[in-house]
């Protein structure tokens, strides 16, 4: 008998050993969300209607480019199927988008098939820009609620300077109930020369560097402030614009982290030579070593690059798969590639 209870209280013991392992498994499982942050420009989506009010004589049905409407919803199909598929076969979190010409667009890409019944909506940012081009954020409705935006105004240097792109602020609250900042940007374009137009990229530099000390200001610095900066730059991380007008670099010494500082590839190629145009890039706070924190998932800063966004012959095989090389249409989505990363939210349900 005595053996008899040795054994029953063994037994009691392995039917407790499983659970107890299946408890400890369950726990070493990271809990939470990861949030997919991208940002894309898209190359030009005009519709074929003439505003009066903006340049955009180029894409009409009777333009050298000849865009009409079987192009354009090509082109917004494209698109529409490259957004639906970046977060590993999902729409991403959020996206800040640049080089569209206004709000009705943007519904146009939404009402795409692939994009149709997405949990996707948008903030929508128009500027003053002489091609009418603007930049918006689309957020997944449920992951992320906005609470209030800006819309920043670049004042560009000399007298004759032509409007630029705004800046789109957006502060919401993701699922666990942290505040996110995101500001979306699409900086000025280097037509005219590196050099010579660098001082508009100068100017763009310091208004979101004003923008992201205010945020520090009110939310408790880099180290506890949230910010998310997506954006077409122009510029590259090495710039002076960035680097050190900006302030982001690989160590966050000011404030904000550079996840594509110093990462090999590119989101735009230029005669053979591929840089990091498109950027994202993190407060100080995103970098926490306590893990039980928001923080970014170190290595998942990249490019997005499969068939469908990569030309896949003649010149510029290889590169991205854009809508017009010069006059000549390729039918591609975008002449750059999409950006994203992610961000490990352990607290979000």
């Amino acid at each position: 008998m005595q053996n008899l209870g040795w054994l029953l209280v063994f037994v009691a013991f392995l039917g407790q050993a499983v659970p107890t392992e299946v408890v400890a498994q369950n726990r070493s499982k990271p809990k939470g969300l990861d949030l997919c942050i991208a940002h894309y420009n898209l190359e030009n989506l005009f519709d074929t209607l003439n505003d009066v009010k903006v340049n955009d004589e180029d894409f009409l049905p009777h333009s050298e480019l000849a865009w009409n409407s079987v192009r354009y919803y090509t082109k917004l199909g494209k698109l529409a199927k490259v957004i639906a598929g970046l977060n590993q076969g999902n729409v991403p979190d959020l996206l800040g988008l640049c080089e569209m010409e206004n709000e009705d667009v943007l519904k146009d890409l939404l009402r795409q098939p692939e994009l149709r019944r997405s949990p996707l909506t948008y903030l929508h940012c128009p500027s003053n820009d002489s091609r009418g081009i603007d930049v918006a954020l689309l957020y997944h409705k449920s992951r992320f609620k906005p609470i209030a935006r800006q819309d920043l105004t670049v004042d560009l240097p000399g007298d004759t300077a032509t409007p630029t792109r705004k800046i789109l602020l957006v502060s919401g609250k993701i699922p666990s109930g942290d505040t996110l900042h995101i500001l979306v940007n699409h900086w000025p374009s280097r037509r005219g020369g590196l050099e010579k137009s660098a001082p508009n990229r100068y100017a763009a530099a310091r208004c979101l560097r004003k923008a992201v000390d205010s945020l520090f200001a009110m939310y408790g610095g880099p180290n506890r402030c949230s910010i998310i900066i997506t954006g077409d730059f122009n510029d590259t991380p090495q710039d002076a614009s960035i680097r050190l007008l900006l302030g982001a670099d690989s160590t966050g010494s000011k404030g904000l982290y550079h996840p594509f500082s110093g990462l090999e590839g590119g989101s735009y190629c230029f005669q053979d030579r591929w840089e990091w145009l498109d950027q994202i890039i993190l407060s100080r706070s995103l970098l926490a070593s306590n893990t039980s924190q928001n923080h970014y998932v170190i290595g998942s800063a990249q490019a997005s690059k499969d068939e469908s966004m990569v030309q896949q012959e003649g010149k510029f095989k290889g590169y991205p798969y854009r809508t017009y090389a010069g006059n000549r249409y390729l039918g591609g989505p975008s002449d750059h590639l999409p950006v994203l990363l992610r961000i490990r939210c352990p607290r979000c349900p």
